[in-house]
This record gives structure tokens, C-alpha cells and sequence, in this order.
């Protein structure tokens, strides 16, 4: 229980402060003078610290634990959190490379402890994971706003309330790694990375993530502000963005789930991108009108796609060594193309003058990762055979006893495991006056 509630909470605090910063970004434009390319650059930075940096995550994980290594990426948080509130623009923009440090850390080894302490009730636990996500992004994106006119502060000053949940999980984390616990990998890890670079299952895992993270970003970074520029005052537009991640709460919970107790999870990886695509397009098409019907779309499609998304390093990773290698290449390669999202999309409206433009290309890559999401939905696992230290890709079989699965491998042949021979235990463990040490 410990553990769970641990995860929660650092999972609330992996979003808040990017999420946070779309509410006031009016604000910050009139006080800094930023255009919308360089605001979009505020967003981008953290996903660009993801990018350098998942594939480091792993390795540290190994070096000096997962759990100490999460309790210093929190304490980084905090950091970056506070350093915000100094006014000056290389204090914002420094901060929130803090910031972006911090949360890489959390997105990569989060699913690995998670395979490590869960392996029976993974599915449970990333959706628990994913919810955390997307209860913090909710309430960044709907309570910033209403703190700001409560307490009559600037926009600083509100960023700056989302160290208070970073301190909570501190405090709560604190007891995680005081388990001495072995670091997980070694040489294996490494080799492990290395194979999933060269895995199709691996590239689709991470081009379903990539496009993903890029229509997410790019959603909580604009929505607020192509609301309000579509008629909606800037508190309402905030709250359409907190009202989207609320919806999608209970599918980012259960998508998780219904992907671990399903054989084939296609049915998921391309319904929930789909009611996402038709909530973007009904923006699209009709921002001014129904508004709340499409954002709560898709809220409901960006819920669920979340979550088997976070699912689908879990579920495609036979332990948490895998896990780990899937963890680093999708987070990886997936940031650096949804890196481009915010600012590409300011770039866009900049030089259309709208926001039509920009929204249909983002209705377009979400229409790509359907047919990826038939790919992935497969039940296909990449993990490691037998003791061969080889990396494979290995299909799972159902017996008619549902408790009763075993894995047999693709690629590899399968081999008769001799039974251990009984040996009395006066043998094993002998002891003075025993059989085994008279004759020594």
C-alpha cells in the first residue's frame, strides 16, 4: 500500500508544472514579450530534457537504485519549481530545465518499479500511474487560475503553489528506497537497450507513444488559448483543459486494466485514438459551438489513449529489465518528435493567422497512429529467453485455465528443463550427527 500510494503521488507531480504554465501563458506574454513560437519553446524545453536524457534514467536507476534515484528527482523538482518564481526570464526558462530533468527521471523508472513490484497487478498499477497523470495535469491546467484571482498574486507566484504536492511526495516517497533493494540490470540492461533500437515491436511501441505525447503536449500548451481566442475568457478556456483531463481520469484507469486481462489489445489502440481524433476535428471544425461536448471527446479519447499507452512498455516487456530498454527508446525517440508539437503548432498560427491550420495537422498525425496502434495491440512480448542473455520477440499462449500462462518463444527453441532431484535435507543442510558428515 505503501508502494501504491507512492506511485500515485509522484505520479500527480510528473505534469502539474508543465500543465500550469498553459493557463497564464496570456500572462507571461505580456509581461515577457514572447511570441507564440517561443512560448511553445517554454513547453518544449521539458520534453527536450526527456529527450536528451531517458536513456540516462535507466542507467542511474541501475547505478544507485530506481526508488533513490525517483526521491532525487523529486527533490530536483522542487527546485525547478521555486527557481521559477525569481523574475527573470533565464530564472522561467532554467526552471523548467529543472523541471524537465526531474520529471525524465519519473517517466522512465516509474514503469520499471512498477514491473518490478507489480509484475501480477501491472495493469492496476499503471493505471493508477496514468491516472496520477492525469489527475495532476487536471488540476494544473483548472486550479491555477482560481488560485491566481483567490490569493490576487501574479503568475509566478501561481506556478509556484505546484511545489506544494511536490513536497507531499518527498515526504512520501522518502521510505521507498530505504529497501535495500538490488540494483536491477548490469551488463543485461545495456544489451537489452541496444536490441530494442533494432525491434519492430520496439519502433511501434515508440511511434504510438510519439504521437501521443506530441498531441498531448501540444493540446495542454493551445487549448486554453484557442478557446479563448475562439470567444472564451481565459478562466473558462482553463477549465476546458482541466474539464478534458477530469473525463479522461476514469479511461486512464481502466484502459490499463482491460489491456492487462485482454489477449489482444487492438481494440483499444485504435478506439480511444479515434475518439480523439473526432474531438480534434469538432474543434477543428466547430470551435465556437458545442465546445464542451468536443473537449469532453476528447478528454475521453486522450484519457484512454494515456493509458495504454504508458501500458504498452508493460505489457510489451516480459521483465523489468525490458521494461526499463522500452521505457528509454519510446520516451526517447517519442519526446523528440513531440518536442516539435507546441512549437511547430505556434509556428503555425503565427504564420497562418488561425488556428485551423495547425489543428488540422495535428488531426492528421493522430489519424497515422491508429493503423500503429493496430500493430502494437498484437500479442507480441520483447524480453530475453531462457538463460541465453538473447534479446527476442515472444508470443504469448492462453491455456484453458486462465491462471495458467506460459510464454514460449518465437524465435527461440524450446527446450526440456531436467526436474531438480530430491535430496533429503540432512544432505542439503547437514548438520553434526548427520549421514552427509560422518562421511565427511
Amino acid at each position: 500500500m505503501l508502494s501504491a500510494a507512492g506511485i500515485l503521488i509522484v505520479a500527480i507531480n510528473l505534469r502539474p508544472a508543465i500543465a500550469s504554465v498553459a493557463p497564464v501563458v496570456g500572462q507571461i506574454q505580456s509581461e515577457t514579450g514572447l511570441s507564440n513560437t517561443a512560448t511553445g519553446l517554454l513547453t518544449t524545453v521539458p520534453l527536450l530534457c526527456f529527450v536528451l536524457l531517458s536513456t540516462t534514467a535507466p542507467r542511474l536507476g541501475r547505478s544507485y537504485g530506481e526508488e533513490r534515484t525517483i526521491a532525487l528527482a523529486l527533490l530536483l523538482l522542487l527546485a525547478g519549481i521555486l527557481l521559477r518564481v525569481v523574475p527573470a526570464a533565464v530564472a522561467l526558462f532554467g526552471g523548467t530545465v529543472l523541471v524537465g530533468v526531474a520529471i525524465t527521471g519519473g517517466n522512465v523508472l516509474l514503469p520499471t518499479v512498477i514491473k518490478k513490484r507489480f509484475g501480477a497487478q501491472s495493469g492496476v498499477m499503471t493505471g493508477l500511474y496514468t491516472m496520477g497523470i492525469s489527475i495532476g495535469t487536471a488540476a494544473a491546467a483548472g486550479l491555477t487560475i482560481p488560485w491566481q484571482q483567490l490569493t490576487g498574486v501574479d503568475w509566478r507566484t501561481a506556478l509556484a503553489v505546484w511545489a506544494i504536492p511536490a513536497v507531499l511526495a518527498v515526504l512520501l516517497w522518502i521510505p521507498q528506497h530505504r529497501e535495500r533493494r538490488p540494483p536491477s540490470g548490469g551488463t543485461t540492461g545495456s544489451v537489452r537497450g541496444r536490441q530494442a533500437w533494432r525491434s519492430a515491436l520496439g519502433w511501434g511501441v515508440t511511434g504510438f507513444f510519439a504521437l501521443l505525447s506530441l498531441t498531448f503536449y501540444t493540446v495542454i500548451a493551445w487549448l486554453p488559448k484557442i478557446l479563448t481566442e475562439s470567444g472564451m475568457d481565459p478562466a473558462t478556456g482553463g477549465q476546458m483543459l482541466s474539464l478534458a483531463n477530469l473525463v479522461g481520469i476514469p479511461f486512464s484507469l481502466t484502459a490499463p486494466i482491460l489491456a492487462a486481462r485482454s489477449g489482444r489489445q487492438v481494440w483499444i489502440t485504435t478506439s480511444f485514438p479515434g475518439l480523439l481524433l473526432l474531438g480534434l476535428l469538432g474543434l477543428t471544425l466547430s470551435p465556437g459551438e458545442g465546445t464542451v461536448f468536443w473537449v469532453l471527446i476528447l478528454g475521453v479519447g486522450l484519457g484512454g489513449t494515456i493509458g495504454i499507452g504508458f501500458m504498452l512498455v508493460v505489457l510489451r516487456a516480459a521483465d523489468s529489465q525490458g521494461a526499463a530498454a522500452l521505457a528509454a527508446m519510446s520516451q526517447t525517440a517519442g519526446y523528440s518528435v513531440a518536442a516539435t508539437g507546441p512549437i511547430l503548432t505556434g509556428a503555425l498560427r503565427d504564420l497562418t493567422g488561425s488556428w485551423t491550420l495547425p489543428l488540422l495537422s495535428l488531426c492528421l498525425l493522430v489519424a497515422i497512429q491508429i493503423p500503429i496502434g493496430m500493430f502494437v495491440g498484437q500479442n507480441r512480448q520483447f524480453g530475453a529467453t531462457g538463460g541465453t542473455g538473447r534479446v527476442v520477440l515472444r508470443s504469448r499462449v492462453t491455456h484453458s485455465r486462465s491462471s495458467d500462462r506460459r510464454w514460449t518463444s518465437v524465435t527461440a527453441r524450446q527446450t526440456e528443463v531436467p526436474e531438480e532431484p530430491f535430496v533429503p535435507d540432512d544432505e542439503r543442510f547437514p548438520t553434526e550427527g548427520s549421514s552427509a558428515t560422518r562421511d565427511t
